[in-house]
């Protein structure tokens, strides 16, 4: 997972900016301390943002989750297509010969792309290059009903109005190597290729007054918690193993405790000793993680201040979120209506971070059904 320091950083590489996974909102303060108040500055501006306030040069946009990542470049050569790991090598598809030839090893995403080179002129102006997650093509089993089609590409079903065969949620443009906030002329409207609405456009009375006082009060425990925390305790082995504890109280709706991160630590040591073959690289792999269970003890308020600090980030998310809806599609998740994906923050044209619903972020974690390529 990618810091969300790598985010900010003016050198950061297209593949490592956007095609990463964002980080959290809430989950900055332990997985970069070093830019923790940047979590509380990035909520209270879309605060401000759900009010029709002034944000302070953040902006917002509606996160939408498709299946495989795609890239459409729209040049002089004409329309290529390519994946994110491709793309990366140098490698652009402009016929479908070549789409067979560099992605043919993955039959439906081949197929897919093809109907993606198709229309890509329709969609995308000529002398600009967007990326975005593949919503449905007629590759895939696409359920059209009354006007609407019906795809679950992610963890979440889109209902969404269009019989277009052909769906994209286009995330960012790319220029120069590094993705970022889509520029006004580098899409245009055609009935072949539904492209869900990108920006966030706030509307205060859907904010309410209960969800308003509730993202303060949590925003001001919170900021008080940071000004009073001393991060020492998260040292580069605790960020990477702390942030996949609370990721997995997340997946199982468990309560993240001192004490359970110190089992989950014991666990991935019992583990790791049990697949070391020598007695001696047993004994040394198992001493190494009972030195960072007796770290955690020896810091545990600490540990304890930094989940404090998780939940109340994590409330003022949820507050934050009520009330957003997706205004292209319905969302459910195992056929119950559920929220949409969330919100993609912005700062300086690039992406940052994101805040996602506690029941979406379950979800996402626990499918294993749909892998992008």
């Amino acid at each position: 997972m990618l810091s969300f320091n790598s985010f900010i950083r003016e050198s950061t590489s297209m593949d490592d900016e956007q095609l990463g996974h964002l980080t959290h909102t809430k989950d900055i303060p332990h997985e970069d301390p070093t830019k923790s108040n940047e979590s509380i500055k990035l909520l209270k501006a879309f605060h401000n943002i759900r009010q029709g306030k002034a944000s302070g040069g953040i902006q917002a946009t509606l996160k939408t989750d498709g299946g495989a990542s795609i890239h459409i470049i729209h040049d002089d050569k004409g329309i290529g297509v390519s994946d994110k790991h491709r793309f990366k090598r140098g490698v652009i598809a402009r016929t479908p010969k070549e789409i067979d030839q560099h992605f043919g090893h993955a039959p439906g995403y081949a197929a897919a792309l093809k109907h993606v080179l198709k229309h890509g002129k329709e969609f995308v102006n000529k002398g600009h290059h967007v990326q975005g997650d593949l919503l449905h093509s007629p590759a895939e089993d696409v359920k059209k009903t009354d006007g609407h089609t019906i795809v679950t590409p992610n963890a979440i079903t889109y209902k969404a109005k269009t019989n277009a065969p052909v769906g994209i949620a286009v995330h960012t443009e790319v220029k120069n190597g590094v993705a970022q906030a889509l520029s006004k002329g580098a899409l245009k409207h055609s009935d072949n290729v539904f492209v869900p609405q990108h920006e966030f456009k706030a509307n205060p009375a859907t904010y309410s007054e209960k969800d308003k006082a509730a993202t303060e009060k949590h925003l001001a425990a919170a900021e008080k918690l940071l000004s009073q925390h001393n991060t020492d305790h998260l040292t580069p082995h605790h960020r990477k193993h702390f942030t996949t504890y609370l990721n997995r109280t997340t997946r199982t709706n468990t309560v993240p405790s001192v004490e359970g991160y110190k089992k989950h630590l014991a666990g991935i040591g019992e583990k790791e000793s049990n697949n070391l073959k020598t007695p001696i690289g047993q004994m040394r792999k198992a001493g190494e993680y009972a030195s960072r269970v007796a770290e955690v003890e020896k810091n545990k308020k600490k540990f304890q201040k930094s989940i404090d600090i998780r939940h109340h980030l994590g409330q003022a998310t949820e507050h934050l979120l009520k009330g957003v809806e997706h205004p292209d599609m319905e969302t459910s998740i195992n056929g119950k209506k559920s929220p949409g994906e969330g919100i993609v923050l912005q700062k300086n044209n690039r992406p940052v971070s994101k805040l996602v619903p506690q029941k979406v972020s379950n979800a996402i974690l626990n499918n294993t059904r749909f892998q992008k390529v």
